[in-house]
């Protein structure tokens, strides 16, 4: 039940105000999968594996620097940790006999450290909460695409069931305890990021 509730959509922690880069890219609909792909086997698979090593019992603070350390646009950074305190919010809502798993967070804690501690609290594996970061991720940018273009939703659903197979390698790749955190570059989607923050015509907060 508790993974079926993280995915869904209409649990309140505003994904929907979200777009996983793909307003600031201009991108046209026949480039949504292609951009959806990039972004979950770079910045998805680092929040994937950083959600995964919460909830296998690693310190958060040690992984939220490590996390910050990886993501360098201040305006990623800041709409992680907006995403959150979101999230982190409905964890101490819905389990609040499992504060002592959320005791070293704080308002600053970024959406994947505060996943993989929800994950942690409701007993889920470690690549069950890596495969929740990735669906996330994909299902951010697929469901911004009919907002954002005149294309049918079920279009857009179309997309992220394709990505699905990925999703699976690479929610196995980021649950392994043995592989190094990752250390994607995405200078491009961070200089977007970046201009997209001051964007005053903007729909989406990322």
């Amino acid at each position: 039940m508790l993974e079926l509730l993280l995915a869904d959509a209409r649990t309140p922690t505003g994904g929907f105000a979200h777009s996983g880069g793909l307003e600031a890219a201009r991108a046209t609909p026949g480039d949504v999968p292609a951009f959806a792909a990039a972004r979950l086997r770079t910045v998805g698979r680092l929040d994937a594996a950083t959600a995964a090593r919460a909830a296998d019992g690693e310190d958060p603070l040690a992984l939220d620097a490590a996390w910050a350390a990886r993501t360098p646009a201040p305006a990623v950074r800041e709409v992680a940790r907006r995403q959150g305190r979101a999230l982190l919010r409905l964890g101490r809502a819905l389990w609040p006999d499992a504060l002592e798993t959320y005791a070293a967070t704080s308002a600053t804690t970024p959406r994947p450290v505060v996943l993989g501690l929800l994950g942690r609290a409701g007993c889920l594996a470690p690549v069950t909460v890596a495969r929740l970061a990735l669906y996330d991720d994909a299902a951010s940018v697929c469901g911004a695409a009919p907002k954002l273009h005149a294309i049918d939703a079920l279009e857009a659903t179309g997309w992220l069931h394709a990505l699905g197979p990925l999703v699976e390698a690479l929610a196995a790749q980021a649950a392994d305890p043995r592989a190094p955190l990752p250390a994607p570059a995405t200078p491009l989607l961070d200089l977007r990021a970046q201009a997209h923050h001051h964007d005053s015509r903007r729909l989406f907060a990322s």
